[in-house]
């Protein structure tokens, strides 16, 4: 082979190895980006959200509901859609309630979506055998935005709402 087309070949080669090692680190920047997010929801999960959930449980039980709080990590179902991590309160008309054998309560949910670095909250009116709505709501936070009245002010909204859906 020609001395020139090795030099074109090489030149080529070296181009597109440099092309993948930038694809590779931008790919590698965004990963870490939404690790941080990640970190950052459960952070605030364990050191704002659940704290208030945790109140807004003592009340409720104290009127008769019962109520059950969960943090659920990222996972992916066999058909490979992803689940975002959460934290959910969930409430029921009784007090004796087993939310380990049905899962189907009115909810409200902070879900994180770390593609969008935004956090957002589903509701769920919804009691058994009942009417009502499920969605998630309009307005979204990030991480800095969603704060200790922010919190409160959803999951009181939230309740009334439930509570309200006869």
């Amino acid at each position: 082979m020609k001395e020139e087309n090795i030099d074109k070949l090489n030149s080529l080669f070296s181009n597109l190895r440099t092309e993948e090692q930038k694809l590779k680190e931008s790919q590698e920047k965004q990963k870490s980006e939404e690790d941080l997010f990640i970190e950052g929801f459960k952070t605030l999960c364990k050191n704002l959200i659940d704290p208030k959930m945790q109140e807004f449980k003592r009340m409720l039980k104290q009127n008769g509901y019962g109520c059950k709080i969960t943090m659920n990590e990222e996972s992916k179902n066999g058909t490979g859609m992803n689940a975002q991590p959460n934290i959910k309160l969930q409430i029921s008309r009784n007090v004796e309630s087993n939310f380990y054998t049905n899962n189907k309560f009115p909810h409200i949910m902070f879900a994180a979506d770390k593609y969008y670095k935004k956090i957002g909250v589903h509701l769920d009116t919804i009691f058994q055998n009942g009417t009502g709505t499920a969605a998630m709501k309009e307005q979204t936070y990030s991480l800095e935005s969603l704060d200790e009245e922010s919190i409160e002010k959803e999951i009181v909204d939230s309740i009334e709402k439930i509570l309200m859906n006869k």
